[in-house]
């Protein structure tokens, strides 16, 4: 026997060897496809058990379960593929490498289906890996082969080998990926994810087959073909038995999970939860039954459920008497007020939802049961909380609006005793305006969602009137109904009186200061803490829930471009001990900018200042300026923006001795479309050809409108006549082309003028009456295309 753990690629001492003839079992063939198909289903199966588990533990062993069985479903289809080959010379197994060649694709199938891994931007990652473990796993296997002869391979078949598994492994587990973050359980999916997975295991190895050759040595004897289907079978059985019991075992630790879970519910769940046959004996019972009725859960098994609720109900009396519960679907009862009976033969006030189990019409039933005897209690305390509070309580009842109910300081703002007010309505206390008013308010409330509230709203008792802050909202049933209405009133008349005499003194200065919308902050520079009112929390956008109350706070809501200037200006007023004053840009966390005045005096180690807002100012300032330079319909420049621009460029040519040219453009067969279509018509084209002529224009240029239908293009960096003459065929191109509306196309032309500085005039208003003179000159010639300046 040669050294069976040799692999060789084709070279020239091998290739003049005679090779060996192979053939193949196509029923092996077959068979083994479908064990590399049927392993892959499998464990995309159990991948799924590993995506819907919460639980570290649980998604490991899913995880060791799936790779296990897709590992060794690739080592199975890798030896039934052997057994399929078939050379006529002796071959045999090393037992070692046979088994360690498994290893490699249970470690990469255990990587690629890792929760840990499982991302779309991990995909390639994983589709090498599995294309790696299944080809290592491949000529590991082949490594175990030992036969008197030379196994050598065709290099690029076996690198095409290799390809064509990471190929369709990534394909195969997209599949997967896409199946699972979408919640998709068809066969279909699952069976065409695991077809391509098995066809990248298969195609490995039977490419990887083609690419080895087998060739004679002097140690080489041949013998008859060998009957392996019977191995085959052997290995395809312990496989399906494999995977039987791990599905099985899956299946098992699935139910034993969802068991442990429920249990750990119903045992922490405070209500009694029992569950009962159509008879009423009790089936099972949670732990909450010792608190609330003194017995123990083992107990109650077996008991009648009338041990523990006496009191007959409907849904009780169906079940019994064999019918359906009288409710939808019959699934769930109406919760029921009963009494329950305690171990002591104490009677207490109870809820009672019963539920059907499963869709069978009798039983077995689940019953929920909730304790409210502390409910009682708290009722007491807290009827001895209304009647005492320092406010003022009043119930109405929502359908005659009568009082129900009124507390201590009801009664002594009424006058009268809560046994004189029960049953009163407002007409019988106050006057009719009051009591009109008073009930159109509880009709509001009534009829709406939400709380209503009343603000220093006088009520006058006795002839003298008090101010009241109340709030009115009502009380629903279950059903959502209004039975009544809450009435939370507070006498602020001495408050008012106070408040009034403070509004006189203050009022022009807190008009001022809301106007101004004033903010408040101080800033220790040694701790570096900085606090804010409300108003500096409104004016930076930051909650308070979100503020970190320090410098950098601050200082990052800055503006870029203003950073530098305003904190250089808060250092030199610290270093100087002086007061701080800056205007500034700020970004607020919506992306938005707003601009402050802010005034800040040191004391001690802090400065405590104020911010002002003055967006308002600042964008009327910029709105009068670009104003002020704009036309109003296009948006260009206009005589003003023109002439600053001009005189810059004459400037600027007095300097480099470019010159400036001057287009002036006067649009043709303007009238007939403002008189056909009307001025909004006429506005549309205007605006549509000063768009062109902006687009047309380079960025160092200035495109202005100076009149009706007039514009002019002022063009920089002139050198020749040329020049403007390709930019004056740009623009009247750009202008002629029809312009889509509503009306249809519409076709406009224009007569243009041109001059340059200093040639032809030496100030703008010269150089804008030569550009005219030589527009009207052309406009007046009958030729319609660019014009032949001289």
């Amino acid at each position: 026997m040669i050294d069976h753990l040799r692999l060789h690629f084709i070279n020239a001492n091998i290739d003049s060897a005679p090779v060996i003839p192979a053939s193949y079992d196509g029923l092996l063939v077959f068979a083994s496809i479908l064990t590399a198909v049927f392993a892959s289903y499998v464990s995309f199966l159990l991948s799924s058990r590993i995506k819907s588990s919460h639980l570290k533990n649980e998604s490991l062993i899913w995880t060791i379960l799936a790779s296990c069985f897709l590992g060794i479903g690739i080592w199975g289809m890798h030896f039934v593929g052997m057994l399929a080959y078939t050379l006529p010379i002796a071959i045999e197994y090393n037992t070692t490498i046979t088994l360690l060649s498994v290893l490699p694709s249970v470690f990469a199938s255990y990587i690629v289906l890792s929760p840990a891994l499982s991302h779309g931007r991990r995909l390639i990652f994983r589709s090498i890996l599995m294309g790696a473990g299944i080809g290592c796993m491949h000529f590991v296997g082949m490594m175990a082969m030992m036969m008197p002869a030379h196994m050598a391979y065709e290099p690029w078949l076996f690198s095409l080998s290799i390809l064509v598994a990471i190929v369709l492994s990534g394909i195969a587990l997209k599949i997967n990926d896409l199946r699972q973050s979408r919640g998709i359980h068809h066969t279909r999916i699952n069976l065409l994810g695991a077809i391509i997975m098995g066809s990248a295991i298969s195609g490995m190895h039977y490419i990887g087959m083609i690419s080895m050759s087998v060739f004679e040595t002097e140690h080489t004897v041949y013998i008859n073909t060998h009957d392996n289907s019977t191995l085959a079978q052997l290995v395809m059985t312990v496989l399906l038995a494999l995977s039987l019991f791990v599905l099985g075992i899956v299946e098992l630790r699935a139910r034993s999970l969802l068991s442990a879970k429920l249990k750990a519910v119903l045992n922490t769940v405070q209500d009694v939860v029992i569950s009962f046959n159509s008879t009423g004996i009790i089936e099972f019972a949670n732990p909450a039954v010792l608190p609330v009725f003194g017995y123990r859960s083992d107990d109650l098994i077996g008991k009648h459920i009338h041990l523990l609720i006496p009191e007959k109900s409907a849904e009780l009396s169906d079940i019994f008497n064999g019918s359906q519960l009288n409710i939808p679907n019959a699934k769930k009862s109406k919760s029921r007020l009963l009494k329950g009976q305690r171990a002591n033969k104490q009677l207490f006030p109870i809820t009672l939802t019963i539920s059907s189990i499963g869709k069978q019409e009798k039983g077995p039933y689940v019953a929920t049961i909730k304790d409210l005897s502390d409910i009682q209690n708290q009722e007491a305390f807290t009827q001895t909380i209304f009647d005492n509070l320092p406010i003022m309580l009043f119930v109405k009842e929502a359908e005659h609006l009568s009082f129900s109910h009124v507390n201590k300081a009801g009664e002594e703002l009424l006058g009268r005793r809560k046994e004189q007010l029960i049953g009163l309505n407002d007409f019988d206390i106050f006057s009719n305006d009051e009591a009109a008013n008073f009930a159109q308010t509880d009709r509001d409330v009534l009829n709406k969602d939400g709380i209503i509230t009343l603000d220093e709203k006088p009520v006058t008792v006795d002839g003298k009137t008090h101010y009241l802050r109340t709030r009115k909202l009502a009380i629903k049933d279950s059903n959502g109904k209004a039975r009544y209405l809450l009435d939370v009133s507070e006498d602020v008349t001495e408050l008012k009186q106070a408040k009034t005499e403070l509004e006189n003194l203050h009022q022009r200065m807190s008009m001022a200061a809301d106007a101004a919308h004033i903010g408040i902050w101080e800033w220790n520079f040694e701790s570096n803490e900085l606090i804010w009112d409300d108003w500096m929390h409104t004016l930076f956008e930051i909650p308070k829930s979100q503020f970190k109350g320090d410098y950098a706070t601050w200082a990052n809501t800055l503006h870029p471009d203003e950073y530098e200037r305003v904190t250089n200006k808060l250092k030199l007023a610290l270093l100087n001990n002086e007061e701080f004053h800056a205007e500034f840009q700020i970004v607020l966390p919506s992306g938005q900018t707003r601009y402050l005045n802010a005034d800040g005096r040191i004391y001690g180690n802090r400065m405590i200042g104020v911010n002002f807002d003055i967006t308002k100012r600042v964008m009327a300032e910029k709105k009068i300026r670009q104003l002020a330079q704009t036309d109003h319909l296009t948006g260009l420049a206009n005589r003003n923006a023109l002439s600053k621009f001009i005189k810059h460029e004459f400037d600027r040519s007095e300097r480099t001795g470019a010159k400036v040219g001057c287009l002036y453009f006067d649009l043709d067969k303007f009238k007939p479309i403002n008189d056909t279509h009307g001025h909004l018509m006429g506005d549309f084209v205007l605006v549509e050809v000063a768009k062109r002529l902006q687009d047309t224009a380079r960025k160092t240029d200035c495109v202005a409108r100076i009149g009706g239908d007039e514009f002019v293009v002022v063009i920089t960096d002139i050198e020749n006549l040329s020049q403007v003459k390709r930019a004056l065929t740009r623009f009247i191109n750009a202008i002629s082309a029809p312009i889509a509306s509503e009306v249809g196309y519409l076709n406009i032309a224009t007569s243009v003028g041109y001059a340059i500085y200093p040639d032809d005039a030496k100030s703008l208003d010269e150089l804008l009456h030569k550009a005219d003179e030589r527009m009207y000159k052309q406009k007046r010639s009958s030729h319609e295309s660019i014009p032949q300046y001289k």
